[in-house]
């Protein structure tokens, strides 16, 4: 079976974050405080940033131990095989969301923060040596049509 991409997106930004600081603080000052809602094929998980990067499994916005847990500003749902898709430039990234392999949801200024938390995250993982074996793991799930 696959390993969560949410598992691998949170190994990815342990790599970044000690392989490539500078670019591992620039994702982190991109993000801000928003939180990004993700659901790839079913797996919902969240991004949220603050004093560090942080991957969250499950779905965001409900109650945790009493507390209500962090609200998503921007919710993204996609496939394995659309991240794929976009990471091998078969498909534009405005083509994916434009064609609706990309689902985006959120207020306008949030949607284009996700977008930038996006690019510097792509730039912070290039310069990560670690993170190209995390993509080999996420090919081997990917399964199906984009």
């Amino acid at each position: 079976m696959a390993e969560p991409v949410g598992s691998l997106l949170r190994r990815s930004l342990d790599h970044v974050e000690h392989e490539a600081p500078a670019s591992y603080r620039h994702l982190l000052d991109t993000l801000g405080p928003l939180v990004i809602g993700i659901d790839v094929d079913g797996e919902r998980f969240a991004l949220r940033g603050g004093a560090r990067l942080e991957v969250i499994d499950g779905r965001v916005g409900g109650m945790v131990d009493g507390v209500i847990d962090a609200v998503a500003g921007t919710h993204v749902a996609l496939s394995r095989a659309a991240i794929l898709a976009v990471l091998d430039a078969e498909l534009g990234l405005a083509e994916a969301v434009e064609t609706g392999r990309i689902a985006v949801r959120g207020r306008l200024d949030d949607v284009v923060r996700t977008h930038d938390t996006l690019i510097a995250y792509a730039h912070a993982a290039v310069r990560a040596p670690s993170v190209p074996a995390l993509m080999a793991q996420l090919r081997g799930g990917s399964g199906g049509a984009p």
